[in-house]
């Protein structure tokens, strides 16, 4: 349960960061120290990390009661993911002409089936789905150093 809340809470830290913040370092944004670190100094203090979320809160609390109703809280995450939306239209539009047109949108999924359909006869079932995903976990897993079969958090993490 404490592996989930800390998942919760990083994403939580995304969402309340700047928009470019939300799209990741592999996306070219900003880190979170980038983002957090608001005296420059190269470290993270939770007091800049209280300050930075409470802004955040503070910009989309349009009633001013301290609190993000959920419209308020849309505004927030829209704000956040804008950067993220710009970079997937760009990763579909191949030729640059800021449209996407329907080859260029089914052209990522063009060969989803035939990479999913472990017996090659042209269907996935839940089965072959369920096997890739069992498989996932135990990569996912053995790189985190936890044992085959086990799905809690990887080890090291407090629970």
């Amino acid at each position: 349960m404490k592996y989930r809340t800390l998942m919760i809470t990083a994403v939580g830290l995304a969402l309340l960061a700047a928009p470019a913040a939300a799209a990741g370092a592999r996306s070219g944004g900003p880190s979170i120290l980038e983002t957090f670190d608001t005296d420059g100094d190269g470290s993270l203090k939770q007091s800049e990390v209280d300050q930075f979320r409470g802004d955040r809160l503070a910009k989309f609390d349009t009633n001013g009661d301290g609190k993000l109703t959920l419209e308020e809280y849309r505004a927030l995450w829209l704000d956040a993911m804008r950067e993220r939306v710009v970079d997937a239209f760009q990763r579909l539009d191949n030729d640059g002409d800021a449209v996407v047109t329907r080859e260029e949108f089914l052209e990522p999924f063009a060969l989803i089936v035939s990479r999913l359909d472990r017996d090659n006869d042209g269907t996935v079932t839940r089965e072959e789905l369920r096997g890739r995903r069992e498989a996932f976990r135990e990569r996912h897993n053995a790189r985190r150093g936890a044992h085959p079969g086990h799905s809690g958090p990887p080890q090291g993490v407090p629970q």
